[in-house]
Order: structure tokens, then C-alpha cells, then sequence
């Protein structure tokens, strides 16, 4: 991966759907929590996370909602 690729990402916005993640991080540098770190992400769901944002993203509540409606 060229190192644009890592950088073509909003860190503000979630990596799947494009809508504001509410990344604590993202929006507050001096942050050291965010919410993500209480949520247990599926696999399935994480896989559909682009490689350059795998683990420096944050998905958005949204995409983790709907995708549990999905899997039930």
C-alpha cells in the first residue's frame, strides 16, 4: 500500500457508510478513550473495513446496529 492510501481516509468518518463516526480521537487529538473501545465488532463487519483503515478507523454506531438487525 502506497502511503497515500493510508491517508485517503477521514478519520472523523466511518470507513464503510462515509457518515460521521463520532471518533473521540478524531475529534479531540489529546483523547486517549473513544467509545469503540467498549464495542465488540464482529468479524464479518470489520472485514468489510478498506485495509488502510483496519484498526485506525472508527465505524460508526449506525453500521454496527444495522449490521446485528441483519445477523439475527
Amino acid at each position: 500500500m502506497s502511503p497515500s492510501q493510508a491517508t485517503d481516509f477521514d478519520p472523523a468518518r466511518c470507513p464503510i457508510c462515509g457518515e460521521l463516526n463520532e471518533c473521540a480521537t478524531a475529534a479531540d487529538p489529546d483523547a486517549t478513550e473513544c467509545w469503540c473501545e467498549a464495542v465488540k465488532f464482529p468479524q464479518d463487519l470489520l472485514a468489510r473495513v478498506p485495509e488502510g483503515a483496519i484498526a485506525r478507523i472508527c465505524v460508526c454506531r449506525r453500521c454496527i446496529e444495522e449490521h446485528g438487525a441483519k445477523s439475527r
